[in-house]
C-alpha cells in the first residue's frame, strides 16, 4: 500500500516535470511547429514514456494549457479574496491578469491564434471568460455594497470591464507595450473605468 502511494507521488512528479518542460517548448515554437520527439528529447526521455502520461502531442498541449489556466486562476482569486478597498481591488485584479499573462505564452496563442488542430480551445475560453465575469463581479458587487461604486446593471458593468481588460492583453503583454510598465499603463486604464473621459 504504501509502495503504491510512493510510486504514485513519482508519476506526478514525472508528468509535472513533463508539463514543465513541454510549457517551455510549446511556447517557444507554438503548437504546430513542436514535436513530441522535440519534448521527449528535452524530458531526456523516450517518445513513448511520453504516451505513458499522454495519449497525443494534442493531449499534452491540452494539459499545459489547463496548466496554465490554473496558475492564472489561483492568481487572479488571491486577489479576490484579499481583505483591500475595492478600487485597488480592481488595480490589483487588473495588474495581476496582465502580469500573468505575460508568462501564459501557451494559453494565450492558443486564445488569440484559434487552433483547429484543438477544438477544447472553445470550450476553454467560453468558461475562461465566463468565470472572469463572475470574478469581477464580485469585485463590484462589494464595491456598491462599500458605497465607493455606482452600479445599476452588475452583469452589464463586469462584462465592460472584462472585454476592457481582453483588449489590453494583446497590446500590452506583446508587442509595442510589450516592455512598457504595466502598472503605470493599468493606472491610467483604470481611472478611464473608474471616472470616464468626460470634464467635469
Amino acid at each position: 500500500m504504501h509502495d503504491l502511494g510512493k510510486n504514485g507521488n513519482k508519476r506526478d512528479a514525472n508528468r509535472e516535470n513533463i508539463l514543465k518542460i513541454a510549457r517551455e517548448i510549446f511556447s517557444k515554437y507554438g503548437f504546430k511547429k513542436t514535436t513530441l520527439d522535440d519534448i521527449a528529447n528535452a524530458v531526456r526521455k523516450g517518445k513513448s514514456s511520453l504516451y505513458y502520461y499522454f495519449n497525443s502531442k494534442e493531449d499534452l498541449f491540452q494539459a499545459v494549457i489547463m496548466k496554465e489556466v490554473e496558475i492564472l486562476a489561483h492568481e487572479l482569486e488571491i486577489v479576490i479574496n484579499r481583505n483591500t478597498d475595492p478600487v485597488d481591488k480592481l488595480r490589483d485584479y487588473i495588474l495581476t491578469k496582465l502580469a500573468t499573462f505575460r508568462n501564459l505564452a501557451n494559453f494565450y496563442h492558443a486564445i488569440e491564434n484559434d487552433i483547429t488542430a484543438v477544438g477544447f480551445i472553445d470550450d476553454v475560453k467560453v468558461k475562461y471568460e465566463q468565470d472572469e465575469i463572475r470574478m469581477i463581479k464580485r469585485i463590484l458587487i462589494e464595491g456598491v455594497r462599500k458605497n465607493e461604486f455606482e452600479i445599476y446593471d452588475f452583469n452589464l458593468a463586469a462584462i465592460g470591464i472584462t472585454t476592457a481588460i481582453k483588449g489590453l492583453e494583446m497590446p500590452l503583454t506583446a508587442g509595442y507595450y510589450g516592455d512598457v510598465n504595466l502598472e503605470r499603463s493599468v493606472d491610467i486604464i483604470l481611472k478611464i473605468i473608474c471616472y470616464g473621459i468626460m470634464k467635469r
